[in-house]
């Protein structure tokens, strides 16, 4: 939180890195136990959350007059979304092998939530710089990038 994306080089071959970093780890979440999806659908909802990502920023940026600072941004959100993920994936484990006896799923429950606000936090500290605006407004530009990624999710996932 002691950075924004400005301090981040406007690389692609940074962007591109973080890009697939960001994919990896959200194939790996989505089918290594945690998630229940086969390989093709897991792919599909990494592909359109990572355009959606990527047009989001580039939607939000273009809105604010800031359509130069796009590289950092994906940068910075994918960056931030991977490692995100990764840090998710033994709590999801977790999760799902506590989820069989109720009162030991509290914790990780409890852990979760937690780690879904502070990603809002940290998207919205990503946005707040990018955006030159409030962290209360990067968080609600935020929240309504996580309401249309899961909307969009599930409209997907009743299809696939």
């Amino acid at each position: 939180m002691r950075s924004g994306p400005q301090d981040l080089p406007a690389s692609y071959p940074l962007l591109k890195l973080v890009l697939v970093a960001y994919v990896l780890s959200g194939l790996l979440f989505l089918i290594s136990g945690v998630g229940t999806l086969g390989l093709y659908s897991a792919l599909v909802l990494v592909v359109v959350d990572t355009l959606l990502l990527a047009g989001f920023t580039y939607l939000i940026l273009r809105t604010f007059d800031y359509s130069a600072r796009f590289i950092q941004t994906l940068t910075a959100l994918a960056g931030a979304g991977a490692l995100l993920q990764f840090i998710a994936l033994p709590l999801g484990w977790w999760f799902t092998w506590a989820d069989n006896a109720a009162a030991a799923a509290q914790i990780p429950a409890l852990l979760w939530l937690i780690l879904m606000m502070w990603s809002l936090i940290v998207t919205g500290h990503i946005l707040r710089h990018a955006l030159s605006v409030s962290l209360g407004i990067g968080v609600l530009c935020a929240l309504g990038y996580v309401l249309v990624s899961w909307t969009l999710a599930e409209q997907l996932m009743l299809g696939l």
